[in-house]
């Protein structure tokens, strides 16, 4: 992903106010601040009026033609009846010296676009920059550096070549048919399974294509006579992504920007391609297996509602950047004036809108299926990192230190994602509650009104992860029988216990893993999961697929969950706990998730919270 860094500011309309106090000192010879520089028109717009880039800090503002050409002619030199002048002149407006005052007072100074003036005590009334949204890349980390970027682009820029390009993409193109409609991936997933090594191979290799896309950004970017600025990591979403800090870009025309939102994956394509010769070369299928991954990033990378390629190459094809970011200030100022002006030309108005009118549900539905599945994410996260705490311990007390080292990486990834779901939950959750604050501030009844709805959702959030998600236990359901269990010796051989299937009793020093198995599983194994806190779900051979999946799932949703057929059982199903039982005519039966939420990792289980992973077995067998 190339993310771009574009400040809209929050109100750059260039009709003078009185924004700022009259006591304030005026600046009589303005400048621009340090830090800033002015970077031309906005090539491509799809504004109605023409878009000015200036560049400050490192990141560029859109400002109007008129805020523009006041900061082009702030030199410390000029008076501000000079400036108003040179603009008059140069321009279609016609300003006197005191409204030139009043844009640098209330617009250009707030920006920290020009100097405030050296006797202003108070500083400038700076515009307070929003809290990041959950959709901006965060807790970036630079690793290479624009200095050690150049070398590399200034060779691989050539790739760009419209006589090098077009074979390659044809190439590509017959690589990808040969890959998936004449040879086929079946070898290359047995082979991938089975052949040693194949496995870290295919990620050392996905590591590298990504990699490899961030310069297919820098390179385009540099053909177009830009500088990449850094290449990184960060966090994108929940999810470890690199970046590369295409800023410059925005200097360039449109088809330039283009250009370089889709220079990754082209660089992409052109691994793939690689990738399919080493195969032909070396008859190694699994090398195929990284190609169908490397499609599969692509076509991620093609979504257009969140920020990847596809996204900037949008916003970009448009004219709008960044279009979220437009989306969200259109919609504010809308609310405000009572009316949505979007300030694009005619024929990129309605294109915007289905855009909105397209992304806003589907961002929508996403953050509320997130927010209320949200224990169920965080309880298989909580789960996958327990195993992989697990496969760290073995692989060092085994000596395999690679191993140790993957799983190493594997636990922190899964940790940075468990820390970013909480971040972006705590993140949505605070802009709400700021923003229903902020509507009832301006009297006693909106304040008493917004603390009973903020009340409101919080209770009816909480009832529906508590109920729905199997957060309380709701009582022992009706049916249950109980049994007394007095031995739980560690045996080697097969045991005759008195239930069928048993719920407690002598059984293997091996536990059985939980989760959802095919294939009978033996008695002995089960019996000292259930010892640990599982609930082994069993089920007649013939039960119907739908039913059956449905069990499935559920061994997928929650830890310490065993289901497996049972040949004999007195009913079709059977979900036995230790020393406890609760016979089923169907796995729709709601008792069956409030037997689950009761005696999973209960305290009746002798060493609840022991194991559940590292013993026997290969869930999904």
């Amino acid at each position: 992903m190339g993310p771009v860094s574009l400040e809209p500011p929050a109100d750059t309309r260039a009709e003078p106010s009185d924004e700022r106090p009259s006591d304030v000192p005026p600046v009589t010879h303005p400048e621009l601040a340090p830090g800033v520089k002015l970077a031309g028109e906005f090539a491509g717009s799809a504004f109605k009026d023409r878009q000015w880039l200036i560049e400050r800090s490192g990141h560029f503002l859109l400002v109007p033609e008129l805020l523009y050409r006041v900061a082009e002619a702030a030199t410390s030199e000029r008076t501000l009846d000079e400036i108003a002048s040179q603009v008059s002149a140069s321009t279609d407006w016609s300003l006197s010296a005191e409204q030139v005052g009043r844009i640098i007072t209330t617009k250009l100074i707030p920006l920290a676009l020009i100097a405030p003036a050296p006797d202003d005590a108070a500083g400038p009334a700076a515009v307070s920059p929003s809290p990041p949204s959950p959709l901006q890349l965060r807790l970036k980390k630079r690793i290479l550096s624009a200095k050690r970027i150049e070398p590399v682009t200034s060779v691989l820029r050539f790739l760009f070549l419209p006589l090098i390009l077009v074979p390659l993409l044809i190439a590509a193109g017959f690589a990808q048919v040969l890959v998936f409609f004449q040879h086929g991936l079946a070898a290359a997933i047995r082979d991938v399974v089975y052949t040693p090594g194949a496995m870290v191979a295919v990620a050392i290799l996905m590591l590298a294509s990504m990699l490899f896309h961030e310069f297919g950004h820098a390179s385009a970017l540099r053909y177009g006579n830009g500088r990449a600025r850094s290449i990184g990591v960060g966090l994108y979403l929940i999810y470890p992504s690199f970046y590369t800090d295409t800023t410059d870009s925005y200097r360039l025309p449109r088809w330039a920007r283009v250009r370089t939102d889709l220079g990754g994956i082209y660089f992409q394509l052109i691994f793939a391609l690689a990738m399919t010769e080493l195969f032909l070369a070396t008859g190694q299928e699994w090398l195929l297996v990284t190609v169908a991954l490397i499609d599969g990033l692509i076509i991620r990378g093609l979504i257009p509602f969140v920020r990847f390629d596809g996204y900037w190459a949008l916003s970009d094809l448009l004219g709008i950047p960044d279009m979220l970011t437009h989306m969200k200030s259109t919609v504010s100022r809308g609310w405000r004036r009572r009316s949505l002006r979007t300030g694009l030309k005619p024929w990129a108005r309605p294109l915007f809108i289905v855009y909105a009118l397209v992304t806003t549900p589907i961002l929508t539905l996403l953050m509320a299926l997130l927010i209320l599945r949200f224990p169920l994410i965080v309880s298989a996260l909580w789960t996958a990192l327990a195993v992989a705490q697990e496969k760290v311990g073995q692989a060092w007390a085994h000596h395999r230190q690679l191993a140790g080292v993957a799983a190493g990486f594997q636990l922190a990834v899964l940790a940075l994602q468990t820390a970013a779901l909480a971040y972006i939950l705590g993140s949505v959750a605070t802009r709400s509650g700021r923003r229903l604050w902020t509507w009832g501030r301006p009297s006693r009844a909106r304040r008493l009104g917004s603390l009973l709805i903020g009340a409101a959702v919080l209770a009816a959030l909480t009832s529906y992860w508590a109920l729905n998600l199997n957060l309380t236990t709701g009582g022992t359901p009706s049916g249950v029988q109980t049994y007394q269990v007095s031995q739980r010796t560690h045996v080697l051989h097969a045991v005759t216990y008195p239930q069928s299937p048993p719920v407690g009793g002598p059984h293997s020093p091996i536990w059985q893993n939980c989760g959802y198995y095919r294939t009978p599983i033996a008695n002995e194994n089960g019996v000292h999961s259930m010892e640990h806190g599982a609930v082994w779900i069993t089920y007649r051979p013939d039960l119907p697929a739908g039913e059956v999946a449905a069990l499935a799932v559920l061994a997928l949703r929650e830890s310490y969950v065993l289901v497996s057929p049972y040949p004999g059982l007195p009913t079709p199903v059977v979900a036995s706990a230790w020393g406890r039982q609760l016979r089923l005519t169907s796995a729709g039966d709601p008792r069956l998730d409030q037997f689950v939420r009761v005696f999973r990792l209960a305290l009746t289980a002798p060493e609840h919270g022991g194991l559940c992973t590292g013993g026997l077995g290969a869930p999904g067998t």
